[in-house]
């Protein structure tokens, strides 16, 4: 017989994960297996409450927590089977794209909104618009299957409009980190410098390579090639400043190490077979929510650090990318259900994100 320590950890538990997985979540794209078990948990902490042999005031309020769970998950798969019936798939895979979207679209809050164009990395955005451009063919060809369902065609226009406000943004950091003196040029390269050594720091340094995207590193190569050559330009151009001189050494240095660094993620990667990546990237999900739960769960907001959030937010964003990709290739049941949880979950630490910056306002 259950006790009342038992009882109720299980109800806080049944209560963490509806917040998790269906509080504030799309409908149509719930895990009703997963509610079902909820379900059956709440209707077995019903009987375990009502057998409590704790003073009454006690078992009744436990047993009114247990009723109440196990009424708001009935009434909520009722609505989402619902939701389904009405919408079909067609309208599930448009709700998985939105929020795909949507994930997207929160990059930019947290890499550019409000930040100096000078000091930004250009090539984030670059990947956010490529990875829109994917995100749109999939509602193409989702509306010409479904060209009655409405809400693929408003996330359509939702999409092109930020996809035009993104291409707009990038030419406005190119021509920020343009505009200026030499000297100026030259700070706001070393401000771009650091913020691709500060995303290195937070997304590769110290962390498992078989995790890690080698798309992301990649890129950030790129960019930093592109800034260590218009440092060399601003030298041969006549520009006599040592912090500049200094700068194109130490871009060649963290360079050279990146590209060994990227050598020995990819070689991890070619080893690696498709259940252990997919085993891989679930531990690494698993070390974001301990983050997220160490430093924000239940926290004052107003004193949170959003720069931390934005590193859980970004780790975990490639998480998902990831699995993601293989989803499309493989299809394998564990990893879909890894990738609702992470994708779930970003949208949970989205809203947080959104909420301490409410807190920290007022």
């Amino acid at each position: 017989m259950a006790n009342l320590a038992e009882v109720q950890k299980r109800l806080e538990a049944n209560d963490a994960t509806y917040s998790a997985r269906f509080a504030g979540q799309s409908r149509l794209t719930r895990d009703l297996d997963l509610l079902d078990d909820l379900i059956a948990t709440a209707q077995k902490l019903v009987t375990q409450a009502n057998a409590l042999p704790d003073k009454p005031s006690t078992r009744k309020e436990l047993v009114a927590e247990a009723e109440r769970q196990l009424e708001l998950y009935r009434s909520e798969r009722t609505l989402i089977a619902q939701m389904r019936q009405q919408g079909g798939q067609a309208a599930v895979q448009a709700s998985v794209l939105g929020t795909r979207a949507n994930i997207v679209f929160h990059r930019y809050a947290r890499h550019f909104a409000g930040q100096s164009r000078s000091t930004r990395d250009g090539s984030v955005m670059a990947d956010m618009i490529e990875q829109l451009r994917t995100i749109q063919a999939d509602m193409q060809a989702l509306a010409q299957k479904a060209p009655a369902l409405q809400q693929v065609k408003d996330d359509l226009k939702v999409v092109a409009g930020r996809m035009q406000q993104f291409e707009e943004e990038r030419r406005n950091i190119g021509a920020a980190q343009s505009d200026g003196t030499s000297e100026q040029q030259a700070s706001a390269l070393a401000g771009v410098a650091n913020n691709l050594f500060a995303q290195y720091r937070s997304n590769f340094a110290d962390l498992p390579r078989g995790t890690r995207r080698p798309e992301r590193l990649a890129r950030m190569i790129d960019a930093a090639i592109q800034v260590g050559d218009r440092m060399k330009a601003l030298q041969q151009q006549g520009l006599a400043d040592e912090h500049n001189d200094r700068n194109i050494g130490i871009v060649a240095e963290r360079l050279a190490a990146w590209q060994s660094e990227l050598t020995a993620i990819r070689a991890e990667r070619q080893k690696a077979t498709i259940s252990s990546l997919e085993s891989d990237l679930g531990t690494a999900a698993n070390a974001e929510f301990e983050s997220y739960g160490s430093h924000f769960a239940g926290k004052e907001r107003k004193t949170r650090d959003l720069n931390k959030l934005r590193d859980i937010l970004d780790r975990l964003d490639d998480v998902e990318r990831q699995m993601q990709r293989l989803d499309e290739v493989h299809g394998r049941p564990a990893n879909a259900r890894n990738l609702d949880i992470v994708r779930d979950t970003l949208v949970t630490y989205i809203d947080e994100w959104e909420q301490i910056e409410t807190a920290q306002a007022k």
